[in-house]
């Protein structure tokens, strides 16, 4: 049942102290679960060889001396990247404080998928770039927007954020 206010000062009352202390929160969340998205995008990608109109695509085919060595150590002989799962399990995500504005870092500690990601060039080693997370960043950009966005409605319209329990059923503005 939408609200309904008898005064304008009654919904700039309810807009300061109602909605707007709302809204960091559901910036948190929307920011949050976009980049949980993102993580788990780039988690499914390792493995396979990416296609698409994206920056770097497609991904090189394995070097032979890479798949000779896949096989001699009992690893599956053409999973980019994957090998026991470590490096894919590796990736996390870091969130700031709930604010009007959130920010996300998505990624791993592990050199090895930041040289898989970027690629690399030394003597004798060339690696070329498989940019999982960047891919999986770009072909999600609108549904995290979107994300945020459902959320800050949700606020606006003092509706709990998923899995978030209300504190204010019942009140009225």
């Amino acid at each position: 049942m939408p609200r309904e206010f008898a005064t304008i000062e009654g919904f700039i009352n309810h807009l300061r102290t109602r909605v707007l202390p709302s809204i960091p929160e559901a910036v948190h969340v929307g920011v949050s679960d976009g980049a949980e998205l993102i993580k788990k995008e780039t988690q499914a990608q390792i493995g396979k060889y990416l296609e698409g109109p994206e920056q770097g695509l497609p991904t090189a085919p394995l070097a032979d001396s890479t798949v000779d060595d896949r096989i001699r150590k009992g690893f599956s002989p053409d999973e980019p990247g994957l090998r026991t799962g470590d490096m894919r399990e590796s990736y996390g995500v870091r969130i700031s404080p709930a604010a009007l504005r959130v920010d996300a870092s998505i990624g791993s500690d592990d050199i090895k998928a930041v040289a898989f990601e970027t690629g690399r060039l030394e003597q004798n080693n060339y690696q070329p770039p498989r940019p999982e997370l960047s891919v999986a960043s770009f072909r999600n950009e609108e549904k995290v927007a979107r994300t945020i966005g459902r959320m800050v409605v949700r606020a606006i319209e003092g509706k709990p954020m998923p899995n978030r329990r209300s504190t204010d059923e019942g009140e009225s503005g």
